[in-house]
């Protein structure tokens, strides 16, 4: 044999292919982002808790009720607004979750394993995804009721203030406070207003049953119209029945209650689409739309929802470019200030295609589509512009 001649064993191949991406390693990385997400949304909620309460102790003084109870009830809408910050949330998570690996060397020990981002990037995102969709599936029924409970509440410490719900079966509930009866010093009423079939978007109810009751809440008075029509200042009733406690039945061809609603105000009123579940809004604009209501803030809050997932993961990719280079940001606030920033864009970005889909200029599910296409189109931009895999 020559001089120098030696056998070379193979190496073996690892069972995670040539660049081995162990299962443990994909658990870790989830479980460190999940950390991260975590302090995040914890930061975020107790900086809405200290605003939200300040707010609660300055209304009890005003309305001379319990701090604790206003304290209480003010948490009540911390679900919903965690849910409008979870994409915003996500982003920052991320940021700060790469600063952490690159604080503890380990993005460099990825890089050297030869892991391109694309690969360890993996449980992270199917982590945000199960995040998405469980915000979708359990949070935002959790929070719409929490919410509906805090404004149930709230309805009890302020007068002058409408609240309308339509029912799947299309027919329409309304409460009004503050009815104004000339006859007896304007004393405060309140109105209860059924409609069994709702026309002209809501300003026409056939037929129809009013209910006013003292500020004591005793039924003063009820009234059965065949049809009832909201004109400016006042409901008018046509065809009425009315009926007061310990009198007489009367007929009438006209009765007029006077009012300030105006039509936007009412389909404003109508369940405001924070306080329903996905589900209650997919019900909720089929009976709109049915009833010829206008249905465009209901449907662009549905679509919004149905994009949460996919928000999120955008989120999580814009933040990938910004994270994985230290030489251009230094240090973690910098990384959050740069998150803030994308985080209000995308904001604004969605509110702004949001009024348009309101007003009837696009499609909901353009509205809720467009943020979501253009962070990725610009994720993927600048991966590809800094040469990330």
């Amino acid at each position: 044999m020559g001089c120098g001649a030696m056998a070379v064993s193979p190496v073996p191949k690892s069972k995670y292919g040539a660049r081995g991406y162990a299962p443990t390693l994909g658990w870790y990385l989830a479980r460190r982002w999940l950390l991260a997400l975590g302090f995040t949304l914890l930061g975020l909620g107790s900086f809405m808790v200290l605003v939200n309460g300040l707010e609660a102790l300055q209304l009890a003084a005003e309305k001379d009720i319990a701090a604790t109870t206003a304290l209480i009830f003010s948490l009540f809408k911390l679900p919903d607004l965690l849910l409008q910050l979870l994409p915003f949330a996500i982003l920052i998570g991320t940021l700060a979750w790469l600063h952490g690996l690159q604080q503890r060397g380990e993005l460099v020990a990825l890089r050297a394993a030869g892991l391109p981002a694309r690969r360890f990037l993996l449980a992270p995102l199917l982590c945000c995804l199960l995040v998405g969709v469980g915000a979708l599936v359990i949070g935002n029924p959790v929070a719409a009721t929490l919410l509906k409970r805090h404004n149930a509440w709230e309805r009890t410490l302020f007068t002058n203030n409408t609240q309308g719900v339509l029912t799947p079966a299309g027919s329409l509930w309304l409460r009004q406070d503050l009815l104004a009866n000339p006859n007896d010093n304007q004393q405060p009423r309140t109105l209860f207003l059924y409609g069994g079939q709702v026309a002209a978007q809501g300003q026409q109810l056939t037929p129809a049953t009013a209910f006013v009751f003292n500020i004591s809440n005793t039924l003063e008075l009820r009234l059965d119209a065949e049809q009832v029509t909201l004109e400016v200042g006042f409901w008018h009733l046509k065809n009425v029945t009315a009926l007061r406690p310990n009198q007489p039945i009367v007929q009438a061809a006209s009765v007029k209650l006077p009012t300030t609603l105006t039509p936007a105000q009412l389909t404003a009123s109508l369940n405001p689409p924070p306080t329903l579940s996905v589900w209650q809004l997919q019900q909720l604009v089929q009976v709109l739309r049915a009833n010829g209501w206008p249905s465009g803030a209901h449907q662009v809050a549905l679509h919004n929802l149905y994009a949460l997932p996919l928000l999120g993961l955008v989120m999580l990719l814009l933040a990938v470019p910004f994270g994985l280079r230290p030489g251009r940001l230094q240090g973690l606030l910098s990384r959050i200030g740069l998150g803030l920033g994308l985080g209000f864009g995308f904001f604004i970005l969605r509110n702004w295609v949001g009024a348009y889909a309101v007003a009837g200029r696009l499609e909901p599910w353009l509205a809720a589509a467009v943020p979501v296409l253009v962070g990725f189109l610009l994720a993927m931009f600048l991966l590809i512009y800094l040469r990330e895999e």
